[in-house]
């Protein structure tokens, strides 16, 4: 029975509300600060085929979640599962997880004894086991590398956590305590989620809520397709080139997509995009396909609810061994920040499209720095996995906002009084690094600077997106921001520039310093008002250097105010001289 249009707006706000239910415990239940304070993780709502109807939190869980439960209904069929029990997944090949900390916890939703749909929740963990503290290490070569892989097994009961399945996590795990708290967070939230549904259907309806579920997923379909039809039909190409895998540091890599979009449809085509490489920074399809599911959207209309709708209208062709589907057993613990160029590259394509909601390139450089230390501040091993944050690119009618994360507007920084007070380790500078966004009529958002001083020996891993040679870009006239860059021992005597990928042995003592890239601008930056460049000149955004050679505006040395006069004759003569 399918219900109404008003009550489907009930049930779908009712959704959402349990699913924000969810990622709020989720995250205030969590033991790890990567899950707790930088919200890496997310919560979703399926139907029984793991169709994703409503998703809180990362916006890039979206496909891991349908790809997890199709691959454990293989082992665990409907039959086979009982009311309370909850499965565990983490692997890239066999499952969804886009790498191995990633962990999702699945928990069937029985009413009346049938199953309609499944409650779960994802989690970065900070230790999974591999080679270094972390599990993302710069010297993987294969996914065996990366930490405990659990294929979708049984972790939770009636009775309560399946023992020998915990004892095998806790064995491989760095921070034993910190998992099993974390999974213990993603085990109460989704039992929490299936409460809530079984009361919605004990308001509505079973069937009520499954034929909202479908339409639901109707309706995302809908809304893209109409999208899709008012734009010209057409073939776009984009690319941008990586600065290399972390092994072979001299080869760059290729990014590569076509987009074709036929009446309400769209494929995205990666087959010229590099193949698979040695290092860790492949992307399993559901890392480059949700790349650009999410730059579509962004170029369409935000608005329209992330779930499985949305793929309806939408193609790949993604040949098997290249970096966007890498073959068995390809390391990926490195997919974060190239999948974050893989959205900009597809935005980049979009724009053609769709030039009034076209964005340029987001801070590219996403990634962490991941620390594991042999003695944290309660005396045990402790890792510190510390997600960056870069910036948005500008807009046809906004600057890009700064401290953020490209494509996901997700997972902030970790404070640093709780950075400081868990770990040993002290934040020396945090700040924004002036003309480090892209001008424009719109600018970029800028980069950040941050200076880590280690208060004792650790093993440091550098991950962060393989976009120090290679800067982001702007659309229609707007330039790039500069590269980002990490600097051991900044100004001292031993300083030198680290590689986007690698691990290093320091000591108490040992300094290093992340600058992280801006956002791309958008449009002439000789279009520009002059009043707001005066205004990021106070904010220390802009220098006045930059002001006269990006803007063309003048800016008095002593009080800081824009010279009209003078900014006339800089905006005149070059367009006087053309």
């Amino acid at each position: 029975m399918a219900p109404d249009a008003i009550t489907l707006e009930i049930i779908g706000t009712r959704l959402r509300e349990i699913g924000s239910t969810m990622e709020h415990l989720l995250f205030h239940s969590g033991y790890s600060t990567i899950l707790r304070e930088s919200h890496d993780g997310s919560a979703s709502i399926t139907d029984v085929d793991g169709n994703s109807v409503e998703t809180t939190g990362a916006p890039i869980s979206l496909l891991p979640y349908k790809m997890t439960i199709q691959s454990l209904l293989k082992s665990y069929p409907l039959e086979a599962m009982n009311d309370g029990d909850c499965f565990i997944s983490n692997d890239p090949y066999g499952g969804g997880t886009l790498h191995i900390p990633d962990v999702l916890i699945i928990t069937p939703i029985f009413i009346e004894g049938e199953i309609i749909g499944f409650c779960c929740s994802t989690a970065h963990k900070p230790d999974m086991g591999g080679l270094v503290p972390g599990s993302s290490g710069a010297a993987a070569r294969e996914i065996f590398h990366e930490g405990l892989m659990l294929p979708g097994v049984k972790y939770w009961t009636r009775d309560g956590v399946v023992a020998e399945v915990n004892a095998i996590i806790e064995r491989n795990c760095r921070i034993p305590e910190i998992i099993a708290g974390d999974l213990r967070a993603q085990v109460g939230c989704t039992l929490v989620g299936v409460q809530h549904v079984r009361k919605l259907c004990e308001e509505y309806g079973r069937e009520v809520i499954k034929a909202a579920f479908s339409e639901l997923l109707g309706r995302s379909d809908r809304r893209l397709r109409e999208h899709l039809r008012a734009w010209p039909d057409g073939t776009f190409e984009a690319e941008t080139f990586v600065d290399n895998d972390g092994v072979d540091l001299d080869v760059k890599l290729r990014l590569h997509v076509r987009v074709t979009k036929a009446a309400d449809e769209i494929t995205f085509d990666y087959s010229d995009t590099n193949r698979q490489v040695k290092g860790p920074t492949n992307l399993r399809p559901q890392s480059s396909h949700v790349a650009a599911v999410l730059a579509l959207l962004v170029t369409t209309d935000p608005t329209i609810p992330v779930n499985d709708g949305v793929l309806r209208a939408i193609r790949f062709v993604n040949p098997e061994g290249r970096i966007t589907n890498p073959a068995w057993p390809a390391p990926v613990n490195s997919y974060y920040g190239l999948a974050n160029v893989l959205y900009s590259t597809v935005g980049r394509a979009l724009a053609n499209f769709n030039p009034e909601r076209a964005v340029a390139s987001t801070g590219l450089g996403l990634g962490a720095i991941a620390i594991g230390y042999d003695k944290g501040r309660s005396g045990r091993k402790a890792v510190q996995y510390d997600l960056s944050t870069t910036a948005q690119g500008g807009t046809a009618t906004h600057d890009g906002s700064s401290g953020t994360v490209g494509f996901l507007n997700k997972t902030p920084a970790t404070p640093i009084e709780v950075i400081e007070t868990e770990f040993p380790v002290r934040l020396k500078r945090f700040e924004w690094i002036t003309d480090s966004a892209g001008a424009g009529r719109f600018r970029g958002g800028l980069g950040n600077r941050k200076v880590y001083e280690l208060l004792g020996d650790a093993t440091v891993t550098v991950r962060l997106g393989h976009q120090f040679d290679f800067a982001g870009w702007g659309v229609f006239g707007g330039d790039g921001p500069r590269p980002m860059r990490v600097t051991l021992d900044p100004g001292g005597p031993k300083e030198r520039a680290l590689h986007a990928l690698q691990t290093l042995q320091l000591h108490s003592g040992d300094c290093f310093m992340v600058e992280m890239a801006g956002g791309g601008g958008y449009g002439d930056p000789r279009e520009r008002n002059p009043e707001l460049v005066g205004l990021d000149i106070l904010n220390g955004y802009v220098s006045r250097d930059a002001a006269e050679r990006d803007y063309a505006v003048a800016i008095d040395a002593e009080t800081l105010a824009v010279d009209d006069e003078a900014t006339r004759a800089l905006r005149w003569e070059p367009a006087r001289a053309g």
